[in-house]
């Protein structure tokens, strides 16, 4: 059976989540789905930037941890309504003893990027981000969405001859 007949499964997406997780913490590349439903693998080192979205009732705000980055390493961009956040994270290998020995080395240099579709009460031009201790925090303020405009009746006439 196709992967994509169970792209709306809901537990099929929480399986999804856990095994990229698990794969991610083992180093190996995160595998995502796509909206077709089918299955991409991400670059080595480029992760999945996990993300709370909280809608409250002045505007929705994604949070974001971002260790050791700091805010010169992420970029935040709008781009015909789709929200992006980015960011590359270098680590320098400083860990060495007096005779430059490496005992372990598990800190790894990566980058993410996420993106979100911005719902139509988003107000883009009031959005903002700050960064406190590695954390990234994107706030989209709300407005009043649009009236809905109300189905309009065309008259339909005889053809003239």
């Amino acid at each position: 059976m196709s992967l994509a007949l169970f792209s709306n499964d809901p537990f099929v997406g929480s399986l999804d989540r856990v095994v990229d997780r698990m794969l991610n913490d083992f180093g190996m590349p995160n595998v995502l789905a796509t909206s077709s439903g089918q299955r991409a693998a991400q670059p080595a080192g480029h992760l999945h930037l996990p993300t709370d979205i909280v809608e409250t009732d002045k505007a929705f705000e994604l949070t974001a941890d971002a260790p050791g980055m700091s805010p010169e390493d992420l970029k935040v961009e709008l781009h015909e309504g789709v929200l992006t956040m980015s960011g590359k994270r270098s680590v320098a290998r400083d860990d060495k003893d007096a005779s430059g020995k490496v005992w372990r080395s598990e800190r790894t240099s990566y980058s993410f990027s996420r993106s979100f579709a911005l719902p139509e009460n988003a107000a883009p031009e009031g959005i903002s981000a700050t960064m406190d201790k590695g954390v990234l925090k994107v706030t989209v303020p709300k407005t009043e969405p649009a009236p809905k405009r109300e189905p309009k009746r065309i008259t339909v006439s005889a053809a003239k001859l």
